[in-house]
């Protein structure tokens, strides 16, 4: 009876057993396959998160160098602006100023300095065509003030060439403006070097400061009377010389030239047409 019982009891006990174990390796494969799963999503999510943020790098590099672009392109605009400024405002100094000049002008740009000729003479849009003629005087209005900047040489069908006032070849007739003495300027052929001013009475050297300004005297017919040239630099009074010889720096500063205007004159014109 005692065997009897023991029997059932294992067997009810082995058989309670099977049926726990049965389950048991599905258990162990559905817990395999969830781990791979979420490590196969978790690389997928790292690879799509990679490939946008890949995407989103090469928009923000784009919209960088556009943006790039855009920013030279609003720099060259501001420059552009500054320039066209500078030009209307030089434009509106020369139309002032040929609105208020006393005699008849023709206005006109530089386009070119001679090269055989270090660069001593130089070339003006304005030709036999726009009414040129030779020796006929050339001036420029730099800061508000009228100077004198040589005569025209050569005249061509739309150009003309200037010599300069600074020229070996040029001889003005001047006038010291404060204390009215007569005297000849002489160029040194260089911008560099001062204006020579000759034939200047010795009694005058008490009278002569520095700073004085010179101004045409009208003694020639090329240059009309009054225009400004310079002012005294320096004073010689040398004894074998029998008159005082003075230094002068040119009113117009003639490395920034860019527009002069051409003076017109019947005396001029008779006179280039012979």
């Amino acid at each position: 009876m005692g065997s009897a019982l023991l029997m059932a009891v294992s067997l009810i006990t082995l058989v309670v057993s099977t049926r726990s174990l049965a389950g048991f390796p599905e258990r162990i494969g559905l817990s395999v396959l969830s781990f791979l799963q979420r490590g196969f999503d978790g690389a997928g999510q790292f690879v799509s998160d990679t490939v946008n943020s890949i995407a989103e790098l090469r928009r923000l590099e784009e919209s960088h160098r556009e943006l790039l672009k855009r920013v030279e392109n609003l720099g060259n605009l501001e420059r552009s602006y500054a320039d066209l400024k500078r030009e209307n405002d030089r434009l509106k100094e020369q139309l002032g100023f040929l609105s208020s000049a006393k005699y008849a002008s023709v206005s006109a740009k530089i386009i070119a300095r001679d090269p055989e000729n270090l660069y001593s003479t130089f070339v003006l849009n304005k030709g036999a065509l726009h009414g040129i003629v030779k020796n006929q005087a050339v001036v420029a209005y730099q800061n508000g003030i009228e100077g004198l900047v040589g005569r025209v040489v050569e005249v061509g069908r739309t150009s003309c060439v200037v010599a300069p006032i600074y020229d070996t070849s040029a001889f003005v007739a001047v006038k010291l403006e404060r204390s009215r003495y007569d005297g000849l300027a002489v160029g040194a052929g260089t911008s560099e070097a001062p204006i020579i001013i000759r034939y200047i009475k010795k009694r005058a050297k008490d009278e002569i400061q520095f700073g004085d300004l010179v101004v045409t005297s009208g003694m020639q017919s090329l240059y009309p009377p009054g225009i400004s040239i310079g002012r005294v630099t320096k004073l010689k009074d040398l004894d074998y010389l029998t008159s005082l010889e003075l230094e002068m720096e040119p009113i117009i500063d003639f490395g920034r030239m860019e527009y002069v205007f051409i003076i017109r004159n019947e005396t001029t014109e008779l006179e280039g047409q012979e």
